[in-house]
């Protein structure tokens, strides 16, 4: 799985305003500061987030950006879609079609189930992992995925 720039800076802007202030939020200048990122990248990520309707802005002079809905609510599933998408397996596929137009094993391949256990088995996970589950030193979060990957995912 690639991790696009998109998605790891949009989910680190998303942590930054499960942590502010409920009422206020955070400014774009706030959070680029924060993360060590431009204002015009922040207000793209921003942007991409409130079409999915992860985010809202509040206007005013002391207006900001807010989750929409509580870190709880909030699935990395979510985010991803939101920024990118896991790759899925037709596309892998129709990357790898050796010097033709078309994979020699289109027909009957063993290689695709391996590919669409592993793409379902990524989105299954990203379906289970909340905002809430990303706050905290680094050791309390890696206990919290490693519940979840403990847990049987279904394909």
């Amino acid at each position: 799985m690639k991790i696009t720039s998109l998605e790891e800076y949009g989910l680190r802007c998303l942590l930054q305003l499960s942590q502010a202030d409920e009422e206020k939020g955070m400014t774009v200048r706030e959070i680029a500061s924060l993360e060590g990122l431009s204002p015009a990248y922040v207000e793209k990520l921003l942007r991409l987030l409130g079409k999915a309707g992860l985010i809202h802005s509040v206007r005013g002079m002391h207006g900001g950006y807010l989750l929409s809905r509580k870190p709880n609510e909030i699935n990395l599933g979510a985010v991803v879609r939101a920024l990118g998408s896991v790759m899925t397996t037709q596309e892998i596929c129709d990357r790898h079609p050796g010097n033709r137009a078309s994979c020699v094993h289109i027909e009957d391949c063993c290689i695709r189930s391996a590919w669409a256990t592993l793409t379902g088995a990524i989105e299954n996970f990203m379906d289970k992992v909340y905002i809430s589950d990303l706050i905290g030193p680094e050791a309390k979060v890696r206990r919290t995925l490693q519940r979840r990957v403990e847990t049987p995912f279904t394909v």
